[in-house]
């Protein structure tokens, strides 16, 4: 008996270009130039970008979006009251 063939999903060209939705340590860690154990640490203390991260079974990971909306706010302020 043959197996039926599955549909056939077409992806976009624009889709090839984009992040991933979700980083993992690799990812986190090559984007901010640190080891993998920081990334972990960083979690484990709810620090810096820490507080972005999740666990999706037993894997930490963040979405890249929350990632470039922090690094954004890190640039483009951190303005004190006088």
């Amino acid at each position: 008996m043959a197996r039926p063939s599955l549909p056939r999903v077409k992806v976009s060209e624009s889709a090839g270009s984009r992040q991933p939705p979700l980083a993992t340590v690799p990812d986190l860690a090559e984007h901010y130039g640190v080891p993998p154990k920081t990334i972990h640490y960083w979690h484990q203390t709810q620090t810096g970008p820490g507080t972005l991260m999740f666990r999706v079974g037993k894997y930490l990971r963040a979405r890249w979006d929350d990632i470039d909306q922090y690094d954004t706010e890190q640039v483009g302020g951190g303005q004190r009251a006088a």
